[in-house]
C-alpha cells in the first residue's frame, strides 16, 4: 500500500496527463471546445486536490515512522534513567548501612530485602541471610533510620521478618524527653502511622517527642529509633497516641539484623513471676 501511494505521488502528473490527453482527443474528435475547456479546468482542480491529499498521506506516514523512532528512543532513555536511579538508591542505602555498622560494632549482620508481601494487615519481608550467616529466630531487624521488625522464621540462607506494620507485632517503647513507657502496635489503617498503647493520663507525653525501644523489649536492643509522636488524644483511662514510624517500608532495600543478649538472671526472675501469677490465678478460681 505504501509503495502504491509513493508511485502515484511521484508519477501523478504523468498519469493525469495521459488521462487528459485521452479525454481531450475524444472531445477534439467531436469538436466540443466548451466541454474541452471545462474538462481542463476541472482536471486542474482535481489534480491539485489529489496532489494535496497524496502529500498529506505521505507526510502522515513519514510522521508516524518518526513518532515510532522517538517512542523507542524515549523508552530506552527512560529505562536508563530508572536503572541509574535504582543504582543511586542502592548505593545510598548501602552507604548508610555500612556507616551504621562501623559506628555500632558488634553482632550485627547486614542483609538485603529480596521479597515482600504487603496487604491489609499481614505484611511480611524475606531477607537474604539465614542460619548459615548467623541469623536466629527473634533477632531484631533494623536500619540506620530505626526498627524494621523481628525474625520469625529462618532457613539456611533466608529469613522471614515480621515488620512493625503487622497486626501481631508489638514492642515496648519509651519516649526520649519524659521517659514515658508504652507498647507500640500498628493499627492497619495507615502504613506509616502506629499507636502507642497503655499510657495513663497521669503521664507526660508531647507531640514531636521521639520513641525508642525500651529495656522491657524481649527481642530488640535498647535505644533503636521507632518513631515520633504526632498526635495525643486523652480518653477515659489512657491516652490515644499516634506515632509516625521512622522507617519508610515502601523504600526498604537493606537491613541489619542484631541479636539481643538476654540476661539469664532477668529471664529466670520473669519466668518465676509468670509461674507465680499462674498459680495464684488457679488457687483463686473456684471449682465447679
Amino acid at each position: 500500500m505504501t509503495k502504491l501511494i509513493k508511485f502515484f505521488s511521484s508519477n501523478n502528473a504523468y498519469l493525469l496527463l495521459l488521462f487528459y490527453c485521452g479525454v481531450a482527443g475524444i472531445l477534439i474528435k467531436y469538436q466540443d471546445v466548451y466541454s474541452l475547456q471545462n474538462l481542463l479546468s476541472r482536471g486542474t482542480e482535481l489534480r491539485a486536490v489529489l496532489s494535496q491529499q497524496i502529500s498529506n498521506i505521505s507526510l502522515y506516514l513519514s510522521l508516524q515512522k518518526e513518532n515510532e523512532k522517538l517512542t523507542l528512543q524515549n523508552s530506552a532513555l527512560l529505562a536508563k534513567v530508572i536503572q541509574q536511579g535504582n543504582t543511586l538508591r542502592e548505593s545510598v542505602s548501602t552507604y548508610h548501612t555500612a556507616s551504621f555498622i562501623t559506628d555500632n560494632p558488634g553482632s550485627i549482620i547486614p542483609a538485603r530485602v529480596v521479597e515482600r508481601r504487603f496487604n491489609t494487615r499481614e505484611n511480611l519481608l524475606i531477607i537474604n541471610a539465614g542460619s548459615k550467616q548467623g541469623i536466629e529466630k527473634d533477632m531484631a531487624v533494623l536500619t540506620p533510620d530505626g526498627l524494621v521488625g523481628r525474625v520469625i522464621q529462618v532457613s539456611n540462607n533466608y529469613a522471614k521478618v515480621m515488620p512493625v506494620i503487622h497486626s501481631e507485632f508489638n514492642v515496648s517503647v519509651v519516649s526520649d524527653s519524659n521517659n514515658t513507657h508504652g507498647i507500640l502496635r500498628w493499627g492497619g489503617n495507615q502504613e506509616q502511622i502506629a499507636q502507642m498503647h497503655y499510657v495513663p493520663l497521669s503521664s507526660s507525653v508531647l507531640v514531636e517527642e521521639k520513641l525508642y525501644t525500651a529495656d522491657f523489649s524481649t527481642f530488640a536492643l535498647r535505644g533503636i529509633p521507632v518513631g515520633k509522636i504526632v498526635k495525643v488524644v486523652p480518653e477515659k483511662r489512657f491516652y490515644r497516641i499516634h506515632v509516625q514510624l521512622s522507617v519508610d517500608f515502601s523504600a526498604l532495600t537493606h537491613v541489619l539484623v542484631a541479636k539481643k543478649i538476654a540476661d539469664p538472671e532477668k529471664v529466670e526472675l520473669m519466668r518465676g513471676a509468670a509461674d507465680n501469677s499462674e498459680s495464684s490465678l488457679q488457687e483463686s478460681t473456684p471449682l465447679n
